[in-house]
Formats: C-alpha cells, structure tokens, sequence
C-alpha cells in the first residue's frame, strides 16, 4: 500500500466533514473539522519531518493523547448511562496525568508512548463496547444502527485501536527477535490499512450525517 495513502482518506473525511456541515450544522461535524484539519497538519509534518531524518515521536506523543481527549469528549456525549458518563469524562484527567508522569519520568519524550497509547487505546474499545450495548437494549433495539453516524465512527476506532494494540505487540516480538526491518514494513502496512478503515468509516457516518440532524444524546 502506498505509504501515504491514508493521508488522502484524511484529507476526504475532512473534506466531506466541512461539506455535509454547511448543509446539516451537525453538532458532531462541528467537533470534527478542526479535529481532522489538525490531523491533516499532523501528518503532512510527521511526512515532512521522515523526509528530512527528524525523529517526530514527539509530535505523535502530543497527537494521539488529543486523539484520546477528542474521542472520550465524543462518547461522553453520545453515551446514555450516567456511569458511563462520568467514566469518559473522568478517563481526561487521568490519561493526562498518565502521559505526563510517562514522558516526564518513564519513556521519555525520545521515544513513542507506548504505554500511555495502549492505556487509551484499551479504554476507547472499552468506550466502544459501551456504546454498542446501549445501542442494542431493548428500548433502543428498534433503531437501525446501521443508519445511525455515530454506530460507523464507534466500528471504526473499534478496529482501529484493536488492530492498533495487536500490531504494536507484534512490532516489539520482532523488534525482540533481530527482525526489526521486516516488522517495521508489516507494522506499515497494517497500520497503513487500518487508518484507512478509520477514516473511511468517518466518511460514511459524516455521509449519513445529512438524515440526522442530532447525533448524541442529551445529559441524563
């Protein structure tokens, strides 16, 4: 796969995002603009930086905690449950406090959080599987999910980030084994897919977001 090829589904989702808003005003399109216009800057700078020999873990480690942020912001509001709630927007200051305490005292800022990235990452399908079973009790079983924008963004980050904790253990056995340059080049593909599948996913809820004027549900 073309190692820039996810940077056009990017640059699509954001496109069809600013589009679909001018038409609906959706609250959620109104989140994600500047979301995805910051993760288009990102990686033309993550790009430009590879390009040049600058290691750019930095850049990352910043990125995927706003990612983390942004994406507990979106199920705190879609979620139904007051526990659930309370536990994504309780998980901010905690993912904040982890990634300080781990780029300040334990990995550093030379290197990818990983620890922090697979604690959020453990949470957002955490998030997900939440959101899935509000979606199928029974005084909500009537609504087609398929139909529903936010049901796409939910499957989306679902496989992502299972996707994303699966290749980044495979990537350290290789690296573990003296076979850093052939995992280096799976991790690319794979990681390069699966972004793919996350934004895609984006522009079929952003797509779906022009039949529904409210996509979250009110504070209970």
């Amino acid at each position: 796969m073309e190692a820039t090829i996810y940077l056009y589904f990017q640059i699509i989702s954001l496109t069809l995002a600013i589009f679909f808003y001018t038409k609906t005003r959706d609250k959620m399109l109104k989140y994600f603009i500047p979301f995805l216009l910051l993760t288009v800057i990102v990686e033309l700078l993550g790009i430009w930086f590879s390009y040049k020999s600058i290691k750019n873990y930095w850049l990352y480690n910043i990125f995927t905690s706003i990612e983390f942020i942004f994406y507990s912001f979106l199920f705190y509001l879609h979620f139904r449950r007051p526990v659930f709630r309370k536990i994504a927007l309780g998980f901010i200051p905690f993912l904040i406090l982890c990634d300080v305490i781990n780029l300040a005292f334990i990995q550093g800022t030379r290197y990818f959080h990983t620890y922090t990235f697979l604690l959020g990452s453990f949470f957002i399908v955490v998030f997900c599987c939440f959101f899935l079973y509000e979606s199928i009790l029974p005084e909500h079983i009537n609504q087609h999910l398929s139909k529903q924008p936010f049901f796409w963004i939910c499957i989306g980050l679902l496989i992502f980030y299972l996707g994303s904790v699966i290749i980044n253990a495979l990537f350290e056995y290789l690296r573990t084994n003296d076979l850093q340059q052939e995992g280096k080049k799976i991790y690319g593909i794979i990681n390069h897919t699966l972004n793919v599948l996350l934004y895609s996913s984006f522009s079929v809820s952003f797509f779906l977001c022009r039949n529904n004027r409210k996509t979250y549900s009110s504070p209970s």
